[in-house]
């Protein structure tokens, strides 16, 4: 089978970056023939190198504008994604599968794959990429050959404004299990808490975690926070660790690769993430799993269906400072019990969350795309 992957920034850190790379790599080593167009805008910093072998082309999916009274003429003229369906007319794939998270140019695919006449296959992640479409632009979900969806939560939130997504394949995210074994544990004189996030406060609810840790701080004078990741309000982040008096005790560490994230996770006392947005699912809390370390996460959206309170992590309800240092002093006070959350969570990780499996899934989404194309033909 021939699939054209549509994505963006996909030379760029990022989870859907990491599932889009980990799904071309299963899918070649299924036999499909796989392509990846791409947006090419990377902020410096952020690059990685991509780990699937598949033809990598990079272009402009321009985004859908909105209809105003100073531009009526967006009713009859829309950016047309030129370079997009040129690669459909090269690589002629039996299939395109989008995984835009930017609501604005899903439409703009599902033009390309109408002009085209290629069936395509959109997969949904979460709410933050509304644009100034917003729910309009979720009406190219009807055009859409099937739909795959992050979490049963994100099924759901898209559900509830478009009746279309009410058909869309639950296809939970996966883990490199290998790289997670052979990743050796990050060494340093002092215990740590672990997150790892785009430092974008509108999101990630990151302020909030350097208040809680200030909380818990003075009870466990031997412990730091360490922040792996990059964002608009990185120095925000640092100038409120100086405010609580804790600068020399939360380390934000930049962007890192997988690779050095694997090391990190390991080395960790837990994982910590909470968020102002409910995850579509967070593969970061399954990667620390699969590290053998428990996590902390938002009672809200996709964690809920991965993150089980007490038995592989902690759920906290509330965006308080209060609650969320509770947390954390549960996981520092109780070392016995945070290594036995850490190994249910390995094991569920191990049976559950192999990228193959999410690889497989997707290939049955794909069959009922294509109107129920044999198994044989697509493994």
């Amino acid at each position: 089978m021939r699939i054209l992957m549509a994505a963006e920034d996909f030379a760029a850190i990022g989870g859907i970056q990491e599932l889009v790379d980990r799904l071309a790599v299963e899918l070649l080593a299924m036999g499909h023939q796989v392509e990846i167009f791409s947006t090419a805008h990377v902020t410096p910093g952020l690059e990685r190198t991509p780990a699937a072998p598949a033809g990598i082309v990079y272009g402009d999916i321009p985004g859908r504008k909105a209809l105003s009274l100073r531009h009526p003429e967006r009713l009859w003229r829309q950016p047309v994604a030129d370079e997009l369906i040129t690669r459909i007319r090269s690589f002629r794939p039996d299939l395109v599968n989008s995984h835009l998270w930017t609501w604005d140019k899903i439409p703009t695919v599902a033009d390309a794959a109408r002009r085209t006449r290629t069936p395509f296959v959109q997969s949904l992640y979460d709410s933050w990429g509304s644009g100034k479409l917003g729910r309009r632009a979720m009406r190219a979900l009807n055009r859409a050959a099937g739909l795959t969806a992050l979490s049963r939560a994100t099924r759901d939130y898209f559900s509830s404004f478009a009746r279309r997504a009410r058909q869309a394949h639950i296809v939970l995210g996966g883990v490199d299990l290998a790289a997670a074994e052979a990743a050796p544990a990050y060494r340093r004189e002092r215990p740590y808490i672990l997150s790892a996030a785009r430092i974008d406060l509108r999101q990630k609810a990151l302020d909030l975690l350097v208040e809680a840790f200030a909380l818990a701080a003075p009870e466990f004078l031997s412990v730091d926070l360490l922040i792996a990741g990059d964002g608009p309000d990185r120095e925000k982040l640092a100038a409120l660790a100086a405010a609580r008096g804790i600068a020399d005790r939360v380390f934000v560490l930049g962007a890192r690769l997988r690779a050095e994230l694997w090391s990190l996770y390991k080395g960790a006392r837990c994982f910590a993430m909470p968020s102002r947005m409910p995850e579509g699912l967070g593969l970061v809390f399954l990667e620390s799993m699969a590290c053998g370390r428990p996590v902390i996460a938002t009672a809200a959206g996709g964690a809920l269906e991965i993150v089980f309170h007490g038995d592989n992590g902690l759920l906290v309800d509330r965006l308080e400072p209060a609650a969320w240092a509770g947390a954390i002093r549960a996981m520092l006070a109780d070392a016995a019990a945070c290594d036995a959350m850490g190994r249910r969570g390995y094991a569920m990780v191990r049976e559950r969350f192999s990228w193959r499996a999410v690889a497989e899934r997707h290939c049955a989404a794909y069959a009922e795309a294509l109107g129920g194309a044999s198994r044989k033909d697509l493994n």
